[in-house]
């Protein structure tokens, strides 16, 4: 099949990622990608895929605005999104592709659908939501608005990347068990070899999270029976984390467990930070990945790397296959026995964690997404 990747945002870290395996997987599977992007549109990573530019204006960033500015460029961006969706269904049409794909769409582009020619395509377009959560109020209802809105127009299907399923009567709404990230731009080193010390990474954009701030001083203050090495990233987003990741590196810079590296990690470093780890912590306890599945964590397991993981970062999936240690963080003795049973055992049960990580591994994929995505056939 000839697949269209609609891409209308310039994609960074998880959306990169993402769009990376989906393509390598398309063309395992014997498939043509291609990309449609807006014109101007400065791709962070090299797919290696054709390219061809909508019409309809250059991408929109809400880089530095504030809260004026953002509003007009809300509205830019919708206008936009409208006309370059419109573009999409000729592009398409000239590249003889058998369906579009929109891989990191949110409930806005449900909208903008309404108001293109989007709607009237021949061909399947799949609309795949990832990484957006329902847990502010009122936003359920938008999307169930939005949603059923499309409903007449039977060439559009909503899929999500989520083991949530938490809308179950809509027809156009499926569901799509959100893919591992595994090495594809490096050689892994392979999986733990029972080295020490065992090295633990915490990466990603920090957040200031009282979950992140016990178990760095679980990390401090244990007597592990084993040498243990926490490695931290200690890139922020704004001042109130700033202030709180510099009290951190205050604390604990003098702890010969700790390292602490300020930088951004893409593509291969990317990679090669995640390799370079034995264990990688999600412990944040935003709800938000009750409903959306976090990047890290599935980033670690593609990785072969258990997580040491709050109750609030994917339940589903550690309940039903034992990949690390789940933590509430409710009382900080028993999550620090928790923690330093998990370490001191790490060796002697890792291949168990890997079996598991490996069992998972056949159903949270880029083939069962591809084929999720490209099931669907032309009206």
């Amino acid at each position: 099949m000839k697949v269209a990747i609609l891409e209308t945002i310039i994609p960074s870290a998880h959306e990169v990622e993402f769009n990376r395996g989906l393509v390598l997987e398309l063309r395992r599977q014997g498939h043509e990608p291609y990309f449609l992007v807006p014109e101007n549109f400065k791709f962070t990573d090299n797919y290696g895929v054709p390219i061809t530019y909508l019409e309809g204006g250059s991408p929109i960033t809400y880089r530095k605005a504030g809260l004026f500015k953002k509003l007009i460029l809300s509205v830019t961006r919708e206008i936009r999104r409208i006309r370059w969706f419109s573009s999409a269904v000729e592009k398409a049409k000239e590249l003889n592709c058998d369906c579009i794909v929109i891989p990191t769409a949110s409930p806005r582009y449900l909208r903008s659908i309404q108001h293109s020619k989007l709607r009237f395509s021949k061909l399947p377009v799949v609309v795949n939501m990832q990484l957006y959560s329902f847990e502010r109020k009122g936003r359920l209802e938008q999307f169930r608005a939005l949603a059923k809105k499309t409903l007449p127009f039977e060439n559009i299907h909503i899929t999500f990347c989520t083991h949530y399923h938490f809308i179950k009567d809509f027809k156009n709404v499926e569901y799509i068990n959100p893919p591992f990230y595994g090495p594809s731009l490096i050689k892994s080193k392979g999986t733990y070899d029972g080295h020490e010390p065992i090295v633990i990474g915490l990466y990603g954009i920090y957040r200031k999270d009282p979950n992140t701030l016990t178990l760095l001083k679980i990390f401090a203050e244990s007597e592990f029976s084993v040498p243990v090495k926490v490695i931290m990233q200690t890139v922020t987003n704004n001042e109130r984390d700033q202030l709180s990741c510099d009290e951190i590196v205050r604390l604990y810079k003098d702890n010969p467990r700790f390292t602490f590296f300020d930088g951004f990690l893409f593509a291969e470093s990317w990679q090669h930070a995640i390799d370079d780890v034995d264990i990688i912590l999600s412990p944040y306890a935003s709800k938000q990945y009750f409903y959306a599945y976090s990047a890290m964590c599935f980033n670690a397991l593609g990785f072969k790397k258990p997580v040491i993981i709050s109750d609030s970062v994917n339940p589903q999936l550690l309940d039903e296959y034992k990949v690390g240690l789940m933590l509430d963080f409710k009382n900080y003795e028993e999550t620090k026995a928790k923690v330093e049973a998990f370490i001191n055992n790490f060796k002697e049960d890792y291949p168990k964690y890997l079996a598991e990580i490996n069992r998972a591994a056949d159903v949270y994929s880029f083939e069962n997404v591809v084929k999720g995505l490209l099931k669907y056939k032309a009206i």
